[in-house]
């Protein structure tokens, strides 16, 4: 978020129970006969900002429990929200790291994490023009023609390619895990388990609708456990009309049970 690595400002059991403390006033606000009064709920929500921006070491964390929640998602969004908060604190995802103290002294936080994945898939492109479509240098060992024969033409080329790009960075990324998804298993195309993240990748077929891919992603979303789930779709055939609107609906309308949803589509440009 541009701010650096966020920590806490107390000790663990200190900042979980400040959060605690303002889960259980506003579960004693919605339960008494005055939870319809949206002032005493808004009192709460900016007192918990307040809170929140005392316990961690930027205003991040505040900033986006409020953009998170309104009038109507007090109870849900803003509860959830912070229970999540609490998981990840036990989880240590907020502590200070020195390089004398720390085994890991080249540990990448969950905020740069996100930052740097959205970054590899975002420039995706970025990699594709510069490694096989850009001239290569007359010096080289490399030849044009055999660049131009690697083609990306399903889903498992594009799995491969983004793979190599994210391994060198997070060296734990595994392809092709399965994990039990309740009646049935379900397989994450790549999946990096310190940070709580799937990312499924999906490619465009000549004969595939924009209705069965929203279908696609509406079934993994339900069924795909961890908290953080990219979907990253090649969009070769471009069989989905408006990228931008395509993305927010879906970034907007998934987030169910604590999981944070983000849709990234690429599509060629061809003059």
């Amino acid at each position: 978020m541009g701010e650096g690595m966020t920590t806490s400002n107390r000790t663990k059991s200190e900042t979980i129970q400040a959060i605690q403390e303002q889960i259980d006033e506003v579960q004693l606000l919605t339960q008494s006969e005055n939870n319809t009064d949206e002032g005493k709920l808004e009192e709460w929500r900016i007192s918990t900002s307040r809170v929140l921006q005392k316990a961690f070491s930027n205003a991040s964390i505040a900033r986006e429990f409020l953009l998170k929640t309104d009038a109507n998602t007090f109870h849900d969004v803003g509860v959830s929200y912070l229970k999540g908060l609490i998981i990840d604190i036990n989880k240590g995802l907020f502590e200070k790291i020195s390089p004398s103290s720390s085994s890991n002294p080249d540990l990448i936080d969950l905020q740069s994490f996100h930052v740097i994945i959205r970054r590899i898939m975002r420039n995706f492109y970025k990699h594709i023009e510069e490694m096989y479509h850009k001239p290569v240098h007359g010096s080289g060992t490399i030849r044009q023609e055999n660049l131009t024969k690697i083609s990306l033409g399903n889903e498992y080329d594009v799995q491969r390619m983004l793979f190599s790009l994210i391994r060198p960075i997070f060296p734990e990324a595994r392809v092709e895990i399965s994990d039990d998804g309740g009646y049935k298993s379900v397989r994450y195309d790549i999946y990096l388990r310190e940070y709580e993240t799937v990312i499924e990748v999906k490619c465009s077929r000549p004969k595939m609708s924009e209705r069965e891919l929203t279908e696609q992603l509406g079934s993994d979303a339900f069924h795909y456990r961890e908290k953080y789930v990219y979907f990253f779709i090649y969009d070769k055939d471009k069989i989905v009309d408006n990228v931008d609107a395509f993305c927010k609906t879906y970034h907007k309308s998934l987030e169910i049970d604590g999981k944070q949803i983000e849709t990234i589509i690429m599509q060629p440009v061809v003059m």
